[in-house]
């Protein structure tokens, strides 16, 4: 389909999937309202800050960040729409039937679209006669505009948030007006008419014409790589799922909600989907899962229902009853791999014998102070569906304080939460070891997240900066110092889950899966009772 990107009507995208409670609609008047500025991450172009990228994470990561945001470009344009259209598509059981005329409101979308797919919630019926026909752009309205509810703007289905039903009547009544009003000489008339496509299957490579050259023995022949189904394009995947996994998987198919996110120029070889689960017969070996949050724990019991490998970023779940499911498919003889990446690194071999943890002399006391990067007013973290940062960032030092300590029981917690934008969190464990972790986003950063973080035991200290510096002292010396790319352990637990996966190994037990899911779920709860 075609969408309107930096005022220019592009063709080339996939349309959007078309879930229960949704309806696809072809507008034929689309009037562009507020734009919305704080939904993402969006990094301005800053040498002092590349250069400092490049010193942290070196030259080749760096270079796939600047391309990852850059590709972003798109996706970064959103604004609140309102319309008229036509009903081209919807599920059963929505009440609305294929060429009915409707008001809508788009609240969190490009400036206009050929075919959008919004949730019921946002639509109303309208009792204008509408031809199907070309779209009529208005980038700005001739009425005076409405006062879009804060609520509705940059509203999704997915963040569990309810749209009020008065601010969508208000909006949808001065659309009415504003079809009727006479253009002010503004408006832009876009043609239609592309097929309605949400999949994009790999084509065959292109046939080129033999060359005379001298026939050479043909090589061994390489055993097949499992296949890989990715959920998720965000910068994320891009930057460290992709490049990693490409070594050990064969990713065959990309999952993506937004079409923006996929682009318009796709690769060749891969199957690109709009979809947000599995589609009726789709078969992989693994499911590389790292989309929404509250996403993961659903993909990955379709996954293992399908006997699949679930490959899930952190956190597995958000919820109680979601672990619970998955705790029994992977005790069924599911295998799920989790991906806390602080497990992965050499730093933990290094704090085992400095610290002598593993003669469990005496109790492990771990401190951390993180420094998160301040979110965007408007990011799918805040989302109430999401939960707290607990959850969504606390999970990686709550899950390496556990497995340092071998998944020992938790004796006691404590949360504070201070007026500031301060939390910390006391976890106290049956065998003596004590974590005192604090997050905020509180002072400046000139690369993203920060962190300082301590460890003692048995008369000796560890002191890690940011991840990348580590320093090991008793009574009397330092006695061992190392610097490390910042990023280092990204690749070494995709190189260590993708040798299990390949090599039959079962996956991460339910027990440390349960272990590290209760206690972040719990100090969330007791997080959100402060509130």
């Amino acid at each position: 389909m075609r969408i309107l990107i930096a005022d220019r009507w592009t063709g080339g995208f996939l349309d959007e999937a078309l879930p229960p409670e949704h309806l696809r609609i072809a507008p034929v008047f689309w009037v562009r309202l507020d734009r919305i500025d704080d939904l993402y991450f969006v990094r301005s172009a800053d040498a002092r800050m590349l250069a400092t990228y490049v010193r942290q994470v070196g030259v080749r990561s760096t270079a796939r960040k600047v391309v990852s945001r850059y590709r972003e470009r798109s996706r970064n344009e959103r604004f609140v729409g309102v319309g008229l259209g036509l009903v081209v598509g919807a599920p059963d059981r929505t009440g609305e039937r294929a060429s009915d005329a409707v008001f809508f409101v788009a609240p969190c979308h490009p400036a206009c679209m050929e075919r959008v797919v919004l949730h019921r919630d946002l639509v109303r019926p309208a009792a204008e006669r509408v031809a199907g026909g070309p779209v009529v752009y208005r980038p700005s309205p001739v009425s005076p505009g409405p006062v879009v509810d804060s609520g509705l703007v940059g509203w999704s289905p997915s963040s569990g948030a309810r749209v009020e039903p008065a601010a969508v009547d208000r909006l949808a009544a001065w659309a009415a007006g504003e079809v009727a009003a006479p253009s002010a000489g503004g408006d832009r008339v876009l043609s239609v008419g592309t097929a309605v496509r949400e999949v994009d299957p790999p084509r065959p490579p292109l046939q080129r014409l033999p060359l005379p050259l001298p026939r050479l023995p043909r090589p061994a022949r390489v055993p097949a790589r499992p296949t890989a189904a990715l959920f998720g394009l965000g910068n994320y995947a891009k930057t460290q799922v992709l490049p990693f996994v490409a070594p050990h998987l064969d990713v065959v198919r990309v999952h993506e909600l937004d079409p923006t996110q996929l682009g318009n120029r796709r690769r060749r070889d891969v199957c690109w989907d709009t979809a947000p689960g599995l589609r009726d017969g789709e078969r992989v070996d693994v499911l590389l899962i790292a989309g929404y949050h509250h996403t993961h724990a659903p993909l990955t019991l379709d996954a293992l229902a399908a006997g699949s490998v679930a490959v899930v970023e952190k956190p597995v779940v958000t919820c109680e009853s979601d672990l619970e499911q998955v705790v029994k498919a992977v005790d069924r003889g599911g295998r799920l791999f989790a991906c806390f990446q602080r497990r992965h690194s050499p730093i933990n071999d290094w704090a085992r014998q400095d610290l002598r943890l593993r003669d469990r002399t005496g109790p492990l006391s771990y401190s951390a102070v993180v420094f998160e990067e301040p979110l965007p007013r408007r990011h799918w973290y805040r989302w109430p569906i999401s939960r707290s940062r607990v959850v969504s960032n606390g999970c990686h030092w709550i899950d390496h304080f556990l497995w340092l300590n071998d998944f020992a029981a938790v004796r006691r917690t404590s949360v504070f939460q201070a007026r500031g934008d301060v939390v910390t969190l006391a976890v106290e464990l049956v065998n003596d070891s004590v974590l005192s972790l604090t997050l905020t986003s509180a002072g400046g950063s000139r690369y993203g997240q920060r962190e300082y973080t301590e460890l003692r035991a048995n008369g000796r200290t560890v002191r890690i900066v940011d991840w990348t510096r580590y320093e090991a002292e008793d009574n009397r010396r330092v006695f061992r110092r190392h610097r490390l790319n910042r990023q280092h352990s990204y690749p070494e637990m995709y190189r260590s889950i993708c040798t299990r996966v390949t090599g039959g190994d079962p996956g991460d037990p339910s027990s440390a899966l349960a272990a590290t899911a209760e206690l972040t779920l719990r100090l969330d709860a007791e997080l959100e009772r402060l509130r």
